[in-house]
């Protein structure tokens, strides 16, 4: 199995990266942030995940090992697919999708495409115990959470970059007006 793949950007397609290693070009799914971030001749090293089924093999690449584990972790869960689990992180990042579970926040995941109420509702049972908000350090509950992204929508930010921010932010950081100043100054 394929576990590390570290190697030069020759292309970049529709949530995937061909990576250059060895003198062979390796196709791998990534997470939309990645993709946003590498260029043509960037050099990358990737956690990868190998997905091999009976009649296809895919890989799956992460810059960090967390985001590998909740990839791993998602995975677990009855009818979540790679694919499947790479959506919910586009949406969710880990501590996002940490303070989801912690919350039972349905709403957030019935927005990934291919989630519906069902899988939603089995992603929260299952994940409920195996993620901890002590790992994650979240400081913002699920309800300030929810008003910070839809108050930096309403101002411009796009919801994948307002979920990105609010899921960034320190654990001091406990009011709506708080994460928005926290937001705008790391955009800057």
């Amino acid at each position: 199995m394929i576990a590390r793949l570290s190697g030069t950007v020759v292309d970049r397609e529709d949530k995937s990266l061909v990576v250059e290693a060895g003198g062979v070009g390796y196709r791998v799914a990534v997470l939309s942030n990645l993709q946003n971030k590498v260029a043509e001749g960037d050099e990358v090293s990737l956690r990868t995940y190998h997905h091999v089924t009976s009649d296809a093999q895919q890989l799956f690449g992460f810059l960090k090992q967390e985001d590998l584990r909740y990839f791993q972790l998602l995975l677990t869960v009855p009818s979540v697919g790679p694919r499947t689990a790479m959506n919910i992180l586009d949406v969710a990042p880990p501590r996002t999708l940490a303070q989801a579970v912690s919350d039972r926040d349905i709403t957030l995941l019935t927005k990934v495409s291919g989630v519906g109420r069902k899988t939603a509702e089995r992603i929260l049972i299952e994940l409920e115990g195996k993620i901890t908000l002590g790992e994650q350090g979240a400081g913002v509950s699920g309800g300030v959470q929810h008003e910070a992204i839809t108050a930096l929508v309403s101002i411009g930010f796009s919801s994948a970059q307002a979920r990105e921010a609010v899921s960034k932010l320190p654990k001091q950081v406990t009011t709506v007006e708080e994460a928005i100043k926290y937001a705008l100054k790391e955009k800057v």
